[in-house]
C-alpha cells in the first residue's frame, strides 16, 4: 500500500503530465484506498460477448449513414437432403447468403472540471479514482444497451419469437428448484437451431435461491461449499453462471440465457476506452470515451425464463 507521501508524489507527477494540452492516456482500472459509498462492478456484456478489435480498413461504407458500420455475413441456409431414385438429378436452389450490419456509437463519461490547486491536498491516488469509477460507469452503459437489445428481441413472455417461431421467453411456476432450472434450460434447445445454453445471467438476489438447495439436490460437497463460502462463478448444470448487482437490468427471479457468442452476433471495439485530460491555466478537465458496436445477428441463441 503506498504511503501518503508516495501518493502525493504521484499526484504531483500527474500535474506535470498535464502541462501538455490534449494529453491522452489509456484508462486503467485499479483498487483505491478510500471509502466507497456505492458498489460498482465490471460489465457482464463483455463477458457474454467478448469484444473483437476492428480497424478502419475493416469498416464498410453505407449510403444511408455516415456512422462507422461493419457488415457481417451469416451462415446461409440450405434445403434438407432427400433420397432420390437413380438417374434423377436433385432440385436447384439459388445460393443467397444473408448479412446484417453492426453500427457503432460512442460512449462517454461526464466531463469533470476542477481547479488543480484544489487537488493538491488529496491523499488518495487521484489517477486511480478518476479512472476506476468512470470506466465502470461506462461498462454499466454498455450493459444497459445490451439488455435493451435483448428485451427488444424477447419483449413478452409466452409470445413466439418471429425469427424462430418458438417461444423463447417463458414463465415457469414453482419457484427456483432443481426441476424448474432444468425446465428453463430446455427453452433454447427447442428452437430450430438446437442451441444449448452456454451462459446464464442472474442478479445477486436470484442466485441466493440456489443456497436453499439441499445436499441431494445440489450434488454432494458442492452444496456444503456454497453454504460455507457463498456462490462463486463456476459451471453448474453444464453452464457458466454470471451474477450481476444490476437488478434494474436483470430483475429478481429472472434468468437470461445465451448460446456461444459465435451463434449470437458480434461485439466490436473500434476505439478502446481512453481518458482525455486537458489543462488550461489552472483549470483541469477530463473525461473517458470509447467507440463500440454490437448487434444480435441470430436471435435463436437467446432465451429468458421468469420463475413464479
Amino acid at each position: 500500500m503506498p504511503t501518503q507521501q508516495e501518493v502525493q508524489l504521484l499526484n504531483e507527477t500527474l500535474f506535470e503530465q498535464l502541462d501538455t494540452p490534449g494529453m491522452q492516456k489509456q484508462a486503467i482500472d485499479a483498487v483505491n484506498d478510500f471509502t466507497r459509498t456505492k458498489m460498482r462492478e465490471d460489465g457482464f456484456y463483455r463477458r457474454i460477448m467478448p469484444p473483437l478489435t476492428i480497424t478502419n480498413d475493416e469498416l464498410d461504407r453505407q449510403v444511408d449513414t455516415d456512422k462507422p458500420v461493419k457488415v457481417v455475413d451469416k451462415e446461409p441456409d440450405s434445403p434438407a437432403a432427400v433420397s432420390l431414385p437413380f438417374a434423377t438429378l436433385p432440385i436447384n436452389f439459388y445460393i443467397r447468403g444473408p448479412r446484417y450490419r453492426v453500427m457503432f456509437d460512442r460512449i462517454v463519461s461526464p466531463r469533470a472540471v476542477k481547479d488543480v490547486d484544489e487537488l493538491r491536498t488529496y491523499v488518495i491516488d487521484i489517477r486511480q479514482v478518476l479512472s476506476d469509477n468512470m470506466i465502470k460507469d461506462m461498462l454499466a452503459e454498455e450493459d444497459g444497451k445490451f439488455i435493451a437489445a435483448f428485451n427488444a428481441v424477447l419483449p413478452t413472455a409466452g409470445v413466439a419469437n418471429v425469427a424462430s417461431g418458438v417461444v423463447q421467453y417463458e414463465e415457469i411456476s414453482g419457484g427456483i428448484t432443481r426441476e424448474t432450472l432444468v425446465d428453463a434450460l430446455k427453452v433454447m434447445p427447442r428452437t430450430p437451431s438446437h442451441f444449448e445454453v452456454e451462459t446464464c445471467l442472474v442478479n445477486n438476489i436470484t442466485i441466493k435461491e440456489l443456497l436453499k438447495f439441499g445436499r441431494d439436490e445440489m450434488g454432494g460437497d458442492f452444496s456444503q461449499d456454497i453454504i460455507k463460502n457463498g456462490w462463486a462463478e463456476t459451471n453448474f448444470l453444464n453452464t457458466r453462471w454470471i451474477v450481476t448487482i444490476k437488478r434494474d437490468l436483470v430483475p429478481d427471479d429472472s434468468m437470461l440465457m445465451f448460446a456461444s457468442p459465435k451463434f449470437i452476433g458480434k461485439n466490436y471495439e473500434l476505439e478502446p476506452t481512453t481518458m482525455y485530460i486537458r489543462r488550461e491555466a489552472y483549470m483541469l478537465e477530463y473525461f473517458a470515451y470509447q467507440t463500440q458496436g454490437g448487434s444480435f445477428g441470430h436471435t435463436n441463441g437467446l432465451a429468458r425464463v421468469d420463475f413464479k
